[in-house]
C-alpha cells in the first residue's frame, strides 16, 4: 500500500475533518442566511400585495365617486322632468292647448250624465197599502238622487 506524504497521514485526515464545510458554525450561518433570504422575500411580497390592494381601493373609490356624481346629475334631471311633466299635464295647460292649437271652445250648456249600473228591481210591497201613502218617500228619493249627482268641471 502506498504510504506517501499526504495520503495516509493523520495530519491530512484531521485537516479534512476540520474543513469549514463541516464546521457547525458555518451550517448555522448558512441556515440563518437562508432564513434571512426567505424572510426578505416574504416581506417584499407582502409589501407588494399591500401596495396593490391600496391601489385597487383607490381606483374603486374613484369609480364610486364618479358613479355618485352621475347619480346626482340623473336625479336632478329626473326632478326637472317631473316638474316639466306636471306643468304640461296641468288642467290649465291642457285647456290652453285645447283653445289655442285645437280651436276648441267651451260649451254654453253643460250636461251631467250619471251612469247607474244597478239593475232596477220591481218594487214589491208586502202589505196592500196604496201608493199615495209613499208619496213623501218618493219625493225624498228624488231629492237624494239630485243631491248625489255630481257635475264635473275644471278646478280654477
Amino acid at each position: 500500500m502506498y504510504t506517501g506524504p499526504g495520503y495516509g497521514s493523520e495530519v491530512s485526515q484531521s485537516n479534512y475533518l476540520n474543513e469549514s464545510s463541516y464546521n457547525f458554525t458555518n451550517v448555522k450561518k448558512q441556515a440563518f442566511t437562508i432564513l434571512y433570504i426567505f424572510m426578505m422575500v416574504f416581506i417584499s411580497i407582502s409589501i407588494l400585495l399591500y401596495i396593490s390592494q391600496v391601489l385597487n381601493i383607490n381606483q374603486s373609490s374613484s369609480k364610486l365617486l364618479q358613479l355618485e356624481e352621475r347619480l346626482e346629475t340623473i336625479k336632478s334631471k329626473n326632478e326637472r322632468l317631473e316638474v316639466e311633466l306636471a306643468s304640461k299635464t296641468s288642467l290649465a295647460e291642457v285647456e290652453k292647448i285645447a283653445k289655442t292649437e285645437l280651436n276648441m271652445i267651451e260649451a254654453d250648456k253643460k250636461e251631467t250624465l250619471v251612469y247607474n249600473n244597478q239593475i232596477k228591481k220591481e218594487e214589491k210591497f208586502m202589505a196592500d197599502l196604496p201608493k199615495e201613502k209613499f208619496f213623501l218617500a218618493q219625493i225624498y228619493d228624488k231629492i237624494i238622487r239630485e243631491v248625489t249627482t255630481v257635475q264635473a268641471e275644471s278646478l280654477e
